[in-house]
């Protein structure tokens, strides 16, 4: 007998261990915060402080449902990401709320070959 699952990327992040959840779309990005919490930032200026590290949040949401590392501690949703800027060699994301963050060398050069792919 062949059993075949098919999983769907779930539409919400589960937070507060199975507790709670919130929509993808509302999340701008999630930061490490106070060495094991993380920060998820809402698109409502609101933030949830998770007991989950940034790289549970990583290794779930990387690849999948918009959501890319763009530095150490910063995981980000790109459905906010505005552009890409570079002045003096540093390279920074502008995100559609207006708030920029420095891209590492590595994972922003990373972050910009994906989206020229897309």
């Amino acid at each position: 007998m062949n059993t075949f699952t098919n999983t769907l990327v779930p539409e919400k992040l589960i937070y507060n261990y199975g507790k709670k959840a919130v929509e993808f779309n509302t999340i701008k990005y999630i930061e490490s915060f106070a060495g094991n919490y993380s920060m998820i930032r809402l698109n409502n200026k609101g933030y949830i402080c998770s007991s989950f590290t940034l790289k549970h949040y990583t290794t779930k949401l990387e690849g999948k449902c918009n959501f890319f590392l763009a530095r150490k501690g910063l995981l980000l949703n790109l459905e906010f990401v505005d552009e890409i800027m570079e002045e003096k060699g540093v390279k920074s994301v502008k995100l559609s709320t207006g708030e920029v963050f420095k891209l590492s060398r590595r994972l922003g050069s990373r972050l910009i070959e994906y989206l020229n792919e897309g």
